[in-house]
């Protein structure tokens, strides 16, 4: 069980020049095939069924090799928590959980949900903004598949999908953002209100139907009925790189203006993380904000795969998939404090951060 503390995380290392503010990228495929029933409609017996035939290609598919299929079901229910804390599988799957089930490599950064919403979720994550070579690792993934099974497919209607709004190529790309910039300096409603005009989905840290924390924000496509898919890749690659201007110029606005406050968030948050004895989950992650902001501003030298990894690594499947057990509330709040205590202690805050 401890083995699924850090696994499926090495994709965080990856490091590219618009990682200060895109934190991660996400393209995701929807698919369904022609011959089995759509999973929301279909009967244990036939998701079942539908897994069995997935388990027999991963079988004998030998570019499979470096993955690992999960079974869900057989999974202990921290190790399924923390699976959804690795945004690798859904809580839609874990509530109808017969026959669902996960193909990830073993980075984490390729995967396949399988009996969710429909019968395929192909997904690829990514640090920073890399749209166009991700797509291409994406469509191979998929390509194997298209050896074993004949996808639903509508001549007018495109990929034929259980949710309307996959209608189409079937394709959603989204990003997960920092803002600390343009949330202290007061831009971030005009901000989000421009966002949405591009008829974008703005969601919070752990996607749809989740609320902003910290300056972390989902930026997702609405819709694929219409496009294709190499033009929804360059208009998302646009507007990333838009999200990445703005955020900075709004970083260089409040830091030159409010140098002082800049530095009273960000050391405050350094000597709660350094000393705390009890802290949850929802402060943590906004103190890393505050921190992630400081590495920007030059007052911190920690990593920014380390701030990443920790946003996930302190989470509640997390801590109880790293001690083997089910911890009480008090108990992963006295554990994460050690946990941060451990890594702070080896960086040092400086003043007068430059930018």
């Amino acid at each position: 069980m401890r083995e699924f503390y850090y696994k499926y995380l090495k994709w965080f290392g990856e490091e590219n020049e618009y990682r200060d503010v895109i934190v991660s990228t996400r393209i995701r495929i929807a698919r369904n095939v022609e011959d089995f029933v759509f999973p929301i409609q279909a009967s244990n017996s036939q998701r079942k069924r539908f897994l069995n035939k997935l388990e027999w290609v991963y079988k004998n598919e030998s570019s499979l090799n470096k993955y690992e299929l999960l079974k869900l079901e057989k999974l202990p229910e921290i190790v399924q928590e923390a699976l959804i804390e690795k945004h690798l599988i859904s809580e839609d799957q874990l509530n109808s959980i017969v026959g669902a089930g996960l193909l990830v490599d073993k980075s984490g950064k390729l995967s396949v949900m399988i009996n969710e919403e429909d019968h395929f979720r192909f997904q690829i994550l990514s640090s920073g903004l890399n749209l166009k070579e991700s797509w291409e690792k994406l469509l191979s993934l998929e390509e194997i598949f298209t050896e074993y099974f004949k996808f639903a497919f509508d001549n007018k209607l495109g990929y034929l999908t259980s949710c309307i709004t996959n209608l189409g190529c079937g394709l959603r790309i989204s990003f997960l953002v920092h803002l600390p910039g343009l949330t202290y300096s007061g831009r971030l409603r005009g901000f989000l209100r421009k966002i949405r005009s591009l008829k974008l989905l703005v969601r919070g840290l752990y996607g749809e139907k989740s609320k902003p924390v910290a300056g972390f924000y989902q930026i997702a496509s609405k819709f694929s009925l219409g496009y294709k898919e190499e033009d929804m890749i360059e208009k998302m690659n646009s507007v990333a790189k838009k999200i990445v201007e703005e955020e900075r110029e709004a970083r260089k606005y409040f830091f030159n203006e409010q140098k002082r406050l800049a530095e009273d968030i960000i050391g405050r948050a350094y000597g709660i993380l350094s000393n705390a004895r009890y802290i949850n989950s929802l402060e943590t992650i906004n103190l890393l904000s505050d921190i992630r902001f400081g590495v920007y501003l030059k007052m911190l030298d920690i990593p920014i795969k380390v701030l990443d990894l920790l946003m996930v690594i302190t989470l509640p499947g997390h801590l109880q998939v790293r001690y083997g057990r089910q911890l009480s509330s008090d108990e992963r709040d006295g554990v994460r404090a050690d946990l941060l205590h451990m890594i702070f202690k080896n960086y040092k805050i400086t003043q007068g951060g430059v930018i």
